[in-house]
C-alpha cells in the first residue's frame, strides 16, 4: 500500500466519532511521525485527551501513558516507583517503569505546567533524546509522541522556557462550533472505538524506513526563499512599538525542525521535495504566545505570495516613474486636461469612466473642474443600484452631494486627481470615454505629433499576463485542487484569504498599467 493511502486511510478510521478535531489529529499523527511532540490548548471538555486515545492506535503493539499533573506530582507517578528490593538487597537506585511513561509508545500529560522541576527536568531529556536515566541504565524510550495540554500557556519567569520550546507543534483546541455537529455528538449514546486494519497499522520497521526516506525529501531554493521572507516578516514584528521581541523568537533548533515537519508532511503526501502547501504547517510552530497567533497567521500567509507582491510594487514604481519622467520632460500637457466637450455623457450628468474592474462606472460632470491636478481630494464612490453603476463624486464645499448621505457598507472615501482625459482614483489613472470623432490622440497629451508612446505600461502588461498572472493561477490550482493531508480547512481558508488579496492587487496594478498606457 502506498503511504499516502495507507495515511488517508488511517486518519480517516482514526477521525470516527471526532467533532471539529480531525485537523488536530492529523498534527499529532504528523508530529507523532516526525518524532516531534505536540501542545494542545484550550478549556477541559475539549477532546484533547481523545486525540492522544486514537493516536495510540496508529501504531502497531502500542502501549499508551496518560497522566493529569499537579503540584504535588512525583517523578514516581510520571517514571515509575522505585525498586524497593534492588535498593534494599543490591543497593541499586532503580525504577520500575512498567506501565509508565518510560514504556509508553504515545504518552498524553495534562496540566503540564504544572509539572515539578524534577519531572520538567526528566522530561527535557525525554523529549530531546528519546533516552530515560535510570539508576546507571539508559533506556532508550519507545515513544513516539508526546502530547501535552493545559488550558494556559506557561507562566513568565518560571524556568518553564525550555519546556514550552520543546513542543514544535502547538494548537488550540475549543469547544464544537457547529450546532450540527454539537448536536451530533450530544445524541451518540457510546464513544466509539474504531478498529483499524492490520495492513493500516505503523508498525516499528515501517516507522523506522519512513524515517530515513524522510532525510531525502528535498528542499526546494523557493521554499528557502519563503521562509526568509516569514523570518524578516517576525524581524519587523518584533521591531514595532510596544513588542516584546522574544514573542517572535523561534531558535534555530526549532527551523530546524519545522523543515523537518514539512519534509514528513511532503513524504506522507506522496511528494519527493516541499511544496508551498506545506508552508502552511508552519501557522502551528511559531507562535509563543496566544496574543501573537493572528500576527503570525499574517506573516506565514502573506510569504505565499510575497514574490508576486514584490514583482507587483516594482511594476507600479516602473510606471509611476515613467509617468513622472515624461512630466518633467516637459513632453506630458500637465496645465489643463482636455476640453470636458469632448467626453461623452451618460445618465445626462456622468463621464463614464473606461476599465474599472468593478463594472459600469461613473463620474459627477459638475464635480470635475473642482477636482485639481496637483493636489488630491476626497471622494466617494458607491454602488447606485438604480443606475446599475458605480458613482464617483467629489468632496467639496458647496457640493450638492454629501459624504454624510452615503453610509452604507458599499461606499467607500477616495483621493481624486484630475488627469488629461480622465480621472486618477486612488492613485490608479482611468480613462473618460470620448465623443464620437474625438479619439485620445498621443499628440494631445504630449503637446506634439512626434512623440513615440512609452512602453513602460506595455511591459507592465505583458509580464503580468505572460509571468505573474500564471504564476497566481498555479498558486491558486495548488491550494484548490491539491489536498495536504495535515491541513485543516480553516487553514486553507485563511490561505485562500490572502490569495485573494493578492489576485485583487494583481488587477489593480493591471488596470493602472492598462489606464497608463492610455493616458500616457
Amino acid at each position: 500500500m502506498k503511504t499516502e493511502t495507507q495515511i488517508k486511510k488511517l486518519l480517516k478510521v482514526l477521525s470516527e466519532g471526532i467533532f471539529e478535531k480531525e485537523h488536530i489529529l492529523a498534527m499529532a499523527l504528523l508530529s507523532a511521525i516526525a518524532g516531534e511532540s505536540i501542545f494542545l490548548l484550550g478549556p477541559p471538555g475539549t477532546a484533547k485527551s481523545l486525540v492522544a486515545r486514537r493516536l495510540k492506535l496508529a501504531f502497531k503493539d502500542a502501549q499508551a501513558f496518560e497522566y493529569l499533573m499537579s503540584r504535588f506530582s512525583t517523578p514516581d507517578e510520571i517514571f515509575g516507583p522505585v525498586s524497593i528490593s534492588l535498593l534494599k538487597n543490591e543497593d541499586r537506585y532503580e525504577r520500575v517503569v512498567d506501565g509508565f511513561l518510560p514504556t509508553a509508545t504515545i504518552v498524553f500529560l495534562d496540566e503540564i505546567w504544572k509539572a515539578s522541576p524534577s519531572i520538567q527536568n526528566a522530561l527535557l531529556t525525554a523529549i530531546n533524546e528519546r533516552v530515560f536515566q535510570n539508576g546507571k541504565e539508559t533506556l532508550a524510550l519507545p515513544m513516539k509522541g508526546l502530547i501535552a495540554a493545559s488550558n494556559e500557556l506557561p507562566a513568565e519567569d518560571e524556568g518553564l522556557e525550555a519546556l514550552w520550546d520543546r513542543f514544535l507543534v502547538r494548537m488550540v483546541s475549543n469547544c464544537i462550533q457547529s450546532e450540527t455537529a454539537f448536536y451530533k455528538m450530544i445524541r451518540e449514546q457510546t464513544e466509539p472505538t474504531p478498529c483499524v486494519e492490520e495492513e493500516c497499522l505503523i508498525t516499528e520497521e515501517i516507522y523506522n524506513q519512513w524515517n530515513e526516506e524522510i532525510k531525502g525529501i528535498g528542499i526546494p531554493d523557493e521554499i528557502c526563499g519563503i521562509v526568509t521572507t516569514i523570518r524578516k516578516g517576525f524581524q519587523e514584528e518584533a521591531k514595532k512599538e510596544g513588542v516584546n521581541g522574544m514573542d517572535y523568537y523561534v531558535s534555530d533548533r526549532r527551523w530546524k525542525k519545522c523543515f523537518h515537519l514539512m519534509q514528513t508532511s511532503a513524504f506522507l503526501n506522496g511528494r519527493k521535495s516541499i511544496d508551498r502547501t506545506d508552508i502552511p504547517i508552519l501557522l502551528h510552530c511559531l507562535w509563543n504566545k496566544a496574543e501573537t497567533i493572528q500576527q503570525v497567521v499574517e506573516v506565514v500567509c502573506r510569504s505565499l505570495t510575497a514574490d508576486i507582491e514584490t514583482r507587483m510594487v516594482q511594476a507600479e514604481n516602473e510606471i509611476n516613474k515613467a509617468l513622472k519622467q515624461k512630466a518633467a520632460e516637459g513632453q506630458m500637457n500637465t496645465q489643463e486636461p482636455n476640453k470636458a466637450d469632448q467626453f461623452s455623457l451618460a445618465n445626462f450628468f456622468y463621464y463614464t469612466i473606461k476599465n474599472f474592474p468593478k463594472g459600469k462606472c461613473l463620474f459627477y460632470k459638475a464635480d470635475y473642474n473642482h477636482v485639481k491636478m496637483d493636489k488630491p481630494m476626497d471622494g466617494i464612490i458607491y454602488l447606485d443600484n438604480d443606475k446599475k453603476a458605480w458613482i464617483v463624486h467629489a468632496i467639496y464645499t458647496g457640493a450638492p452631494f454629501s459624504y454624510k448621505e452615503r453610509n452604507a457598507g458599499n461606499t467607500k472615501r477616495v483621493k481624486l486627481l484630475k488627469c488629461n482625459g480622465g480621472i486618477v482614483i486612488d492613485g490608479i489613472p482611468f480613462a473618460f470615454e470620448r465623443l464620437l470623432g474625438t479619439p485620445f490622440m498621443e499628440e494631445e497629451l504630449f503637446g506634439q505629433t512626434t512623440f513615440e508612446i512609452p512602453n513602460e505600461a506595455d511591459v507592465v502588461i505583458d509580464s503580468i499576463n505572460k509571468e505573474i498572472r500564471p504564476e497566481w493561477d498555479k498558486l491558486q490550482t495548488l491550494f484548490t485542487k491539491t489536498k495536504n493531508l495535515f491541513l485543516s480547512d480553516d487553514d486553507t481558508k485563511m490561505v485562500r484569504k490572502y490569495l485573494t488579496k493578492c489576485d485583487k492587487r494583481i488587477n489593480e496594478v493591471l488596470v493602472k498599467a492598462q489606464n497608463a498606457k492610455q493616458l500616457l
